[in-house]
């Protein structure tokens, strides 16, 4: 006998054997059991979930020689020639080759025909909405008053090209599509019976490329049992189907967390060079982006669907992120889809959108952002108030000095501000000759010269105080909460170490920590606006986003 294919071999028998379907199996058979059966049903939904198989297990539990039965036996001559598709009574119709008005010309009159051998003449029409307009025209009178001996059964992936004045003559039943771990339990049924020792790695692998079809999960384990023989693993799976391997997602999202634009782009080449699909690989991105931040947003991994060691390695990886910053990346992959779409070359816009999040910066909370400018207000007397629209400063808004952000952020009129530059000294001073309290004494002059070079990261390091020296190093102190500052100053290192060579005329080292130093003010100003959630109208968040370029998230 011929080799007969698993999505033929292990296609659905009775009810018991219908997946992941119970609103239909148990309304179907509680119909056949009570005598409550419908002249015409129809069948909706993915492919590969049970519809064709659902009709021909009703046909036979209709026509079976020992029912109507609400199971089938399986072992009568109806039974057995309803599933072999050459019972007279059963007629399963293609919707795309007979779908003009003289194949429905000629069901109208079979239909008046006694069935030959069972109690009903059932008409399986697949693909429905296949029919020319006029067939389902002519189909009409015929399917809402059909002799008492037919019943119809259509199946269709696409409802809504069928005409409302079909689905009203029908009961509609959709089909939904079979969950990963539905397919899963299916499919290990199924190697255990065939004697196959698959990995549940690989019976993930499969059931998510299957995107909800059970015929299609079957058809995918024949061909990688062609490729591996009885024995698989993930491996196999990903090197039978040409899939990308999630190690290569996880290595993106490293080289992210990292900013490490270099590595990012050779990651970049890996997937030109391994002939993946762009498409498929951003689509891949996205859904990894996708499960950190359900990760990170739950606090566990359970609502993601993978193996145990994935779900470890997700948690292990979404610690480099903040949930917004997961966010603009998935907005920014989503963009770069609709890039490809629109034409663009593919390695452009991959190595485009890489170099994009390997150099994004972290995102910022705006109750974060006013609490900065709260103990800036509070360490300065000569903030003011920012003037609201009616002349009159508003009294829930923190405090704005108005005389820095002209000398940071000018306008294209007026000449930049830069201070003068202290003299420099002509020659480096003998090892020792530095004491904390002279680091301390210029700090403000240090501020400056950064600021000069880049504002923000001048902003940044004013909240910060010289807390110690160890030799050539200069130690500043942060708050516990200030950890954003300290990122934001290691970025522009070589800012502030020219900065304390040109104020203190010597070669120095810095080093950033957090704690609670009794220099600095403590962090009560953050409580006052706490309370604030909606900073959308805020008037210092539109001086902040029109004089600084804040981006508001």
């Amino acid at each position: 006998m011929a080799y007969q294919v698993l999505a033929r071999k292990w296609r659905p028998k009775n009810w018991d054997e219908v997946a992941a379907q119970d609103h239909v199996t148990v309304t179907l058979r509680n119909a056949i059991q009570h005598q409550r059966l419908a002249h015409a049903y129809l069948f909706t939904g993915p492919r590969g979930v049970g519809k064709t198989s659902a009709a021909r297990i009703l046909a036979k539990a209709l026509n079976c020689d020992k029912g109507p039965a609400v199971q089938p036996c399986d072992s009568c001559s109806s039974c057995v020639e309803i599933a072999e598709s050459r019972n007279v009574d059963v007629l399963e119709i293609d919707g795309a080759s007979n779908r003009g008005i003289e194949d429905v010309r000629n069901l109208r009159e079979n239909i008046r025909y006694a069935p030959v051998g069972g109690r009903y003449k059932v008409y399986i029409i697949d693909e429905v909405h296949m029919l020319t307009h006029e067939a389902f025209n002519a189909l009409l009178k015929t399917l809402e008053e059909p002799p008492e001996h037919v019943l119809f059964i259509f199946a269709t992936t696409e409802p809504h090209k069928v005409p409302a004045t079909i689905v009203s003559r029908c009961q509609r039943f959709d089909f939904h599509r079979i969950s990963v771990q539905d397919i899963v339990q299916s499919l290990r049924r199924i190697c255990a019976s065939e004697s196959l020792a698959v990995s549940d790695d690989a019976l993930l692998l499969i059931a998510q490329k299957s995107d909800g079809s059970l015929r299609d999960s079957q058809s995918l384990l024949d061909q990688i049992v062609s490729y591996a023989g009885g024995r698989i693993d993930a491996e196999d799976v990903v090197k039978a189907l040409g899939m990308i391997g999630q190690e290569m997602y996880f290595e993106a999202s490293r080289h992210l967390a990292a900013r490490d634009v270099s590595r990012s782009l050779a990651l970049v080449e890996t997937v030109f060079a391994q002939g993946y699909s762009v498409d498929e690989f951003l689509s891949g991105l996205t859904e990894h982006f996708r499960n950190l931040l359900v990760v990170r947003a739950a606090g566990t991994p359970g609502a993601v669907e993978a193996s145990d060691d994935t779900k470890k390695l997700l948690v292990e990886a979404s610690k480099g992120f903040q949930d917004e910053d997961l966010l603009r990346l998935i907005k920014m992959v989503t963009e770069a889809q609709h890039a490809l779409k629109r034409g663009m070359h593919p390695r452009f816009v991959l190595e485009l959108v890489f170099v994009k999040m390997a150099k994004l910066d972290r995102s910022v909370s705006i109750q974060d952002l006013l609490a900065q400018i709260a103990d800036l207000k509070k360490s300065d007397p000569d903030w003011i108030q920012p003037p609201s629209a009616a002349g009159a400063p508003p009294s829930d808004i923190p405090a704005v000095k108005t005389t820095p952000l002209r000398e940071t952020a000018p306008s294209r009129s007026e000449t930049p501000h830069v201070p003068a530059p202290p003299a420099v000294r002509d020659a480096d001073p003998a090892p020792g000759a530095f004491s904390l309290e002279d680091i301390q004494s210029r700090w403000n002059e240090v501020i400056q010269e950064v600021k000069s070079g880049r504002v923000t990261a001048g902003t940044f390091l004013q909240e910060g105080v010289p807390v110690g020296l160890e030799g050539n190093t200069v130690i500043i102190g942060f708050r516990m909460r200030d950890g954003f500052h300290i990122d934001a100053i290691n970025r522009a290192d070589d800012i502030i170490r020219n900065a304390l060579k040109k104020v203190y005329g010597k070669t120095l080292q810095f080093r950033c920590v957090k704690g609670e130093f009794a220099q600095l003010d403590d962090a009560s100003a953050s409580k006052r606006i706490a309370g604030s959630t909606d900073h959308s109208t805020s008037p210092v968040i539109d001086m902040l986003s029109r004089e600084l370029g804040a981006e508001l998230v």
